[in-house]
């Protein structure tokens, strides 16, 4: 049967269209990643700027509430450059997920299940060949001992 799934034209179709996803999504995350390049020289431009202002105001001896307040707009930045980037894998793992989903492509928790299936149906097999094993020898050990009483019997010598 696995043969057949192999050699199917539907399944050929099915894994073409799945690795053109794939491709299509790995061209998405690598836009992304020379667009968020470009975020990311912006956000040290901005960094720079900030630690040339902190260097300026620590000459002119500024209280240091001012300077905890330029550490929070720095941790701010980061914490958004963080929050995008998670946010832009979020949204790629999820559009990949959905096409794949719409293709019939089974997820993991799906496959996940038919090996579950498939131990259970192993289980089930073993258990009833052993049962038939154990029948068959109930069987011959019954036959034996029925064939013993007659065996006993034709031994002595007939007159």
């Amino acid at each position: 049967m696995k043969a057949y799934l192999l050699d199917n034209p539907l399944t050929h179709n099915v894994r073409d269209f799945a690795r053109q996803i794939w491709l299509a999504g790995l061209g998405a995350f690598a836009r992304a990643q020379d667009e968020g390049g470009k975020f990311f020289e912006t956000l040290v431009q901005e960094g720079q700027a900030v630690d040339a202002r902190m260097k300026k105001t620590a000459g002119e001896k500024i209280e240091l509430g001012e300077i905890e307040i330029v550490k929070g707009r720095v941790e701010e930045i980061r914490e958004r450059a963080t929050g995008a980037w998670n946010k832009l894998e979020e949204v790629f793992q999820a559009r990949v997920a959905r096409a794949l989903s719409r293709l019939g492509v089974p997820s993991r928790d799906d496959i996940q299940q038919l090996f579950q299936q498939i131990e259970l149906l192993s289980q089930n097999i073993h258990e009833l060949t052993q049962a038939a094993e154990a029948e068959t020898k109930a069987k011959k050990v019954r036959a034996i001992r029925s064939v013993e009483p007659a065996a006993a019997g034709i031994t002595e010598p007939v007159a």
